[in-house]
């Protein structure tokens, strides 16, 4: 009897954790409807236009590379000589050209991202986007921004671990009030590489590393190392007014709103794995309560039967 009351509650508890799982997906469902269509929208736009701020990095290299084979060509011709140039001016020294210590310094410099959660219930999203995290950060000397809790939580059971910074972002609706800190600290790398969970289907989020600071084309995946992004060789741009100042203008803006929409895409994929995550939480539940369903029946039929056997035992006595 007490082993029937225990069946009972369990069937109980497992049909109100179903209805929870339920109500779970069917938030996260209303939740995916909400930022799909803008998300996927901006990503095609977006992804044409890091094509266009790659092409200026480029164009910026490759401006710089002519200017310093100009300059070792012209050098044995004009070497500098004060005492024989009494006429060379300090005005014609300035305007020679130099490169400022500082931004050689800030090219070295590379952050990595990594956008996590603060909660769990995304199935096994989460830890994927860590494991490439961490197999790309062993082996660089990048400095690490973690934002969500539970990427921090991962990070600090690592054995081996690196100094980081540390960002909270909201789960849902995200403003960009709050990604403000985040975009203040980042933009301030040379190169920022992104770490986070892309949409491709409901059935399907992938765990993608993509550059935001224009090295590559957005979405241009970090795992195939060995095959370098194409680029317009062939093709001669003309700037205006200035190369150095249309680059400025997409380092500042540009940059933050590709990581503005990593955060977003890295949101809508972590709704669609809570779906699937519920969906096959669901699942297992109702086995579990199929399976404790057989087992009541079991334990009904065995009381019928000793019931049985009970009346048989007795009609003997009776006619004896």
């Amino acid at each position: 009897m007490q082993h029937k009351k225990l069946i009972e509650s369990e069937i109980d508890f497992n049909q109100t954790f179903r209805y929870i799982t339920q109500a779970y997906e069917e938030i996260a469902v209303m939740k995916m409807r909400k930022v799909r269509d803008s998300v996927l929208s901006t990503r095609s736009y977006l992804a044409h236009l890091t094509e266009v701020f790659f092409e200026l990095k480029r164009a910026k290299e490759k401006l710089s590379s002519a200017k310093s084979t100009l300059n070792k060509q012209q050098k044995p011709n004009k070497e500098i000589d004060i005492d024989r140039n009494k006429n060379l001016t300090i005005d014609k020294i300035a305007r020679l050209p130099e490169i400022p210590a500082s931004k050689v310094l800030r090219r070295d410099k590379t952050v990595s991202v990594l956008l996590s959660a603060n909660t769990t219930l995304y199935g096994d999203l989460i830890k994927r986007i860590f494991d490439l995290f961490m197999q790309n950060v062993s082996r660089d000397n990048s400095e690490i921004i973690i934002v969500g809790r539970v990427g921090q939580r991962m990070y600090d059971e690592q054995s081996h671990k690196k100094p980081y910074i540390y960002f909270e972002l909201p789960d849902v609706d995200i403003r960009l009030e709050d990604l403000k800190p985040v975009i203040y600290h980042m933009v301030k790398y040379q190169k920022i590489q992104v770490y986070y969970g892309k949409f491709e289907s409901i059935v399907n989020q992938t765990v993608v590393s993509s550059n935001i600071s224009g090295d590559q084309p957005f979405g241009y995946k970090e795992v195939a190392k060995d095959v370098k992004p194409q680029s317009s060789q062939g093709l001669h741009y003309l700037f205006e007014p200035d190369l150095d100042k249309i680059l400025a203008f997409f380092e500042d803006l540009i940059a933050s709103s590709l990581f503005r929409q990593t955060v977003h895409e890295a949101q809508l994929a972590r709704w669609a794995s809570r779906i699937m995550s519920m969906e096959k939480a669901q699942l297992n539940i109702d086995l579990a309560i199929k399976k404790l369903h057989f087992s009541r029946t079991k334990i009904q039929k065995q009381d019928e039967n000793r019931r049985q056997l009970d009346r048989l035992a007795g009609l003997t006595l009776w006619r004896s």
